[in-house]
């Protein structure tokens, strides 16, 4: 319902940011217009009621939100950004502390992992690196 959350996220998923750039700079109605449209021609299966990949987006942004928010919102988050994206890792190891900071690592199916590191101790996780 937050337009600047929605628009916010779409950031992580429109494919260039002059699109990006594009959709923030419109009026409010605008936006809600060009959102709905995007997602109108995203949807997997017209013929439902329901678009299956949206409901997907929003349960991960509710994910997000919920887990990650420490010292702003969850989707703001790198790991709520890596999740909106990627959605959930095949398994997160946790047991790396070096020098008084602790990672996490996400690992996913397709090989890809994310090392995430609490610089200050917060529970807030920044990216460290991204590993391919």
């Amino acid at each position: 319902d937050d337009v600047d959350e929605v628009v916010g996220v779409m950031q992580y998923i429109l494919p260039t940011h002059s699109e990006y750039k594009k959709l923030k700079d419109m009026n409010t109605s605008s936006q809600w217009n060009y959102i709905h449209e995007y997602w109108k021609e995203k949807d997997p299966s017209p013929e439902t009621d329901e678009n299956e990949l949206l409901i997907q987006l929003n349960d991960r942004v509710k994910f997000a939100n919920k887990n990650f928010s420490i010292l702003k919102p969850g989707w703001r988050s790198d790991r709520g950004r890596i999740y909106i994206i990627y959605g959930p890792p095949k398994y997160i190891d946790e047991s790396y502390e070096d020098q008084g900071y602790t990672y996490q690592k996400w690992v996913y199916s397709s090989g890809k992992q994310f090392i995430f590191i609490d610089r200050n101790m917060s529970g807030e996780y920044s990216l460290y690196r991204e590993i391919y």
